[in-house]
């Protein structure tokens, strides 16, 4: 509450309020006049749809054809809807009777016919007409009429979709912004503060030769010259190049993950195309290989790039992986079969796995026991916002220029961040303690799996939740929601919400977990709470999809916020004291691998689900495994606890 009285803060937020109210009012003034300039374009298309289907139907009647036994208006409503999803429904009448019908709602030709005529609107043609909010163009035939009906509020969705687009655009420029920004003011503003403060008080403890070891630029260089000829120290000699702020990680793990989740709303269909196209492959699993094939080459990958990191340094490492997934991805969009997408999403995934190691040893390098936990939340700040921004921005890029296209783009991502490294990495050696990040070892299974606790973990509660996020957000979702006829761009807007839930919820739940110090019963929670909703896709209707789908999205956000910080501290506790100590946990090391390999196998034990039953199915099934992981959790959690208290 302390902040509210900040005068910064204050300036900030009423310029952001200002700001949402401007885009607020310039949206609905927009949406409102949408009917005027956007109406005239409809009555014109429907006019031009219903000419060519009286066409064919004048047609038919000319060949001798009666027109109450005319055959195939079904079809014809089919293929006019597929290429107009406007339309509500067509009807042919004749002598006052209503000879065939097609649409959604049977009846609505004899309804709107009982409907006086609305007032007559600019740019409706003489055969149009409006009722009850429908566009009726109505068209005479040989013997009869053909009746052509649109939903007249049709016209805002399109506005509305760029509406949403825009500002999913600006979301991400916005948070972009801020992480240069944070940047910015870190390198010319709290750093140099922070050395002239280092100054002052070595003058105040009289070591006048450690005042100016660097020389400082603008404003607040020029403060300290006039402070150093004041004091009579010594004149620095270098510029101020000192280490990189631990802020850099922030931008740099955004920078990566924000490339590959570009194309995390649409990977399934776009993977799905190429299976489809190879003679041999099972589609479906084919499609599911390549989603979980990412995590389990970042599972593999890993412990070498650990291996390269002190030969490579933090820099060299992070710039070659960012280069390897640049080209991983380029590889992916412009991809030509199945098995050269195969390949490229492994050497993507290669990338990503050498970029996070390097990521990794940057905190471990520039922190201590005692900030460590704070330098580590920097990093997944980073890799949250992409996380959040990544597949919104990817869906609405995919709609926009092409998914391949989208890819290539997410690879210029991935080659800005290998530009930009050296300056966001760059500063002093490595501390004298030589921390770097440990590769996993044999011994490390040996002493995790020694562990009863571990293994209930592991099978219960981490594989399944990592089985649902990948099976469930990553395959099954996109594939569910695509096929029902949604936008990439809405799937990846969908996606989002698990970004923004985890966000938000990981900081929360964090604090409640230390509170109740109770931290098997609040993965048990978590567990059940992102399992329970994917249950509910069984018993509601096609319609219901698009609800069903955010309440399980914000419900599995809401569980792995809840389980994941939890069951960190859990595997960390049953670690030694010594291995602790040494910044070390074999069980955490293990967790983590074990956890990749399980995300890897979500989307290939989803894909067979899909084809054996629905994808609909697919989710329902996936979320009576987890349920059922997570109530035997329950009981052992229960049972131990009982056992502890005897």
């Amino acid at each position: 509450m302390k902040r509210l009285h900040d005068p910064m803060v204050q300036g900030l937020a009423v310029a952001a309020i200002a700001l949402l109210l401007a885009l607020a009012g310039v949206s609905w003034l927009t949406l409102a006049g949408s009917d005027r300039l956007l109406f005239p374009e409809l009555a014109r298309t429907a006019l031009a749809e219903a000419t060519d289907a009286q066409r064919k139907v004048d047609a038919a009647v000319a060949l001798g054809i009666p027109i109450e036994k005319l055959v195939g208006v079904d079809k014809l409503y089919e293929a006019m809807k597929k290429s107009d999803d406007d339309i509500v429904f067509i009807a042919i009448t004749s002598g006052g009777r209503t000879l065939f019908e097609e649409g959604d709602h049977p009846g609505q030709i004899e309804r709107l016919a009982a409907i006086p005529d609305a007032p007559l609107r600019e740019g409706l043609a003489p055969q149009q007409s409006m009722r009850d909010g429908y566009l009726l163009t109505t068209l005479p035939l040989h013997s009869g009429a053909f009746h052509l009906g649109h939903d007249g509020k049709a016209l805002s969705k399109p506005l509305f979709d760029n509406l949403i687009d825009g500002g999913v655009i600006a979301l991400v420029s916005g948070l972009l912004a801020f992480e240069v920004m944070l940047l910015v003011v870190v390198f010319n503003v709290i750093r140099p503060a922070e050395t002239l403060a280092a100054a002052l008080r070595a003058i105040a403890n009289g070591r006048s030769d450690e005042a100016g070891a660097f020389r400082l630029n603008g404003a607040i260089g020029a403060i300290q010259q006039r402070i150093i000829r004041l004091a009579g120290c010594p004149e620095p000699k270098a510029r101020e190049r000192g280490r990189a702020p631990l802020a850099s990680v922030r931008l740099l793990a955004f920078l990566f993950v924000f490339a590959e989740e570009l194309g995390r709303s649409f990977l399934p269909v776009y993977a799905g195309e190429f299976a489809v196209a190879t003679p041999g492959l099972d589609p479906t699993f084919a499609t599911g290989v390549v989603v979980g094939l990412h995590m389990s080459v970042v599972a593999v990958v890993m412990p070498f790039a650990t291996l390269l990191y002190p030969r490579l340094g933090r820099t060299r490492l992070y710039a070659l992986g960012a280069l390897i997934a640049s080209a991983g991805l380029v590889g992916t969009g412009l991809a030509g079969s199945y098995w050269e997408l195969l390949a490229w999403r492994a050497v993507s995934a290669a990338g990503y796995a050498t970029t996070f190691v390097a990521c990794q040893g940057f905190v471990i390098e520039n922190t201590q026991s005692t900030n460590r936990a704070s330098g580590t939340a920097m990093m997944v700040g980073g890799i949250t916002l992409a996380d959040i921004c990544g597949p919104a921005f990817g869906g609405v890029l995919a709609e926009r220029f092409g998914q391949g296209q989208t890819y290539v783009f997410a690879a210029l991502v991935a080659g800005l961040a290998a530009l930009i490294v050296t300056r966001l990495m760059a500063g002093a050696p490595r501390r004298s303690d030589g921390e770097a990040p440990r590769a996993i070892k044999l011994r490390d299974f040996a002493v995790a799996f020694a562990s009863r606790r571990l293994a209930m973990q592991l099978v219960f509660a981490a594989i399944p939740a990592k089985v649902l996020l990948t099976g469930f957000l990553y395959y099954l979702l996109p594939v569910t929601l695509i096929g029902n006829g949604w936008r990439e761009a809405d799937v990846g807007r969908i996606v989002m919400l698990y970004g923004v839930v985890m966000l938000v919820g990981g900081p929360l739940f964090g604090r409640l977990t230390d509170r109740l110090q109770n931290h098997g019963a609040v993965v048990a929670a978590g567990a059940v709470l992102a399992a329970l909703p994917l249950l509910a896709f069984s018993v509601l209707p096609n319609s219901m999809l698009l609800i069903a789908s955010l309440i399980a999205v914000l419900a599995l956000g809401c569980g792995q916020a809840m389980s994941i910080s939890a069951q960190v501290s859990m595997v960390v506790g049953m670690a030694s004291d010594a291995d602790v100590r040494q910044g070390h946990a074999p069980q955490l090391t293990v967790l983590r691998f074990v956890e990749r390999f399980g995300g890897g196998f979500g989307p290939m034990v989803a894909a067979p689900l899909a084809k054996a039953f629905d994808s609909t199915w697919a989710i329902v099934i996936l979320g009576a495994y987890a349920t059922t992981c997570a109530l035997i959790y329950v009981a052992l959690m229960v049972r131990r606890t009982a056992e502890g208290t005897r």
